[in-house]
């Protein structure tokens, strides 16, 4: 099955880089196997290190961020804590599993690495289940594909969700949808910049 979540690779300079990820578990969950796309730097700090550390999180606002970006921008990274050898353990999370990669497959654009568990590290307890931030992690795994997506069904989705997460969301769960709903409106007014016609195309 798949567990989402949020991965911690290293960068070069041992800073902390965090993305979104799917992982493929079993349900012994001892094999773990990450498909990072080759061109993310998920993988450049993946296939350098061969080690990764996987979040399990109950907090929809911290998948948003991280969907976004925006837990990479320099003046704002979630709070961590460095455990060598293993790498950056978020803090306030449901638990952390550092993974060393055994195997790589990079035949294809989204690389395939087999994983096992080198170290688990326990977090806070799984607050319960919340259906804004359930809401939250489908509006994240949606924009993460927002370029393969049509644009109508985009907004049906958002729209669809958007009831639910205002109807059982908490503080946290609101500045989320707010985060999103600000890069879904700059990415459609992107889309439809590219789509007119220069001036010149139009007189002809």
């Amino acid at each position: 099955m798949i567990i989402e979540g949020i991965l911690t690779t290293e960068t070069v300079d041992g800073r902390m880089h965090i993305a979104p990820i799917g992982p493929h578990v079993d349900q012994a969950q001892s094999t773990w196997v990450l498909k990072p796309f080759q061109t993310s730097k998920t993988f450049a700090n993946l296939h350098r290190t061969n080690r990764a550390i996987f979040h399990i999180v109950d907090d929809g606002l911290l998948v948003v961020q991280a969907v976004l970006g925006l837990c990479n921008a320099p003046n704002q990274p979630p709070p961590a804590q460095y455990y060598s050898p293993y790498g950056w353990v978020l803090d306030n999370v449901c638990r952390a599993v550092a993974l060393h990669v055994n195997h790589w497959d990079v035949s294809d654009p989204r690389a395939i690495a087999q994983c096992t568990v080198e170290q688990d590290f326990a977090g806070r307890e799984f607050w319960g289940w919340n259906r804004a931030a359930h809401s939250l992690l489908e509006l994240s795994v949606l924009w993460s594909r927002k370029h393969l997506i049509a644009q109508n069904i985009l907004d049906e989705e958002f729209e669809k969700h958007r009831t639910i997460i205002l109807k059982t969301a908490g503080d946290r769960e609101i500045e989320a949808l707010r985060l999103l709903d600000a890069a879904r409106l700059s990415f459609s007014q992107e889309s439809d910049s590219s789509h007119q016609a220069p001036p010149s195309a139009m007189r002809l």
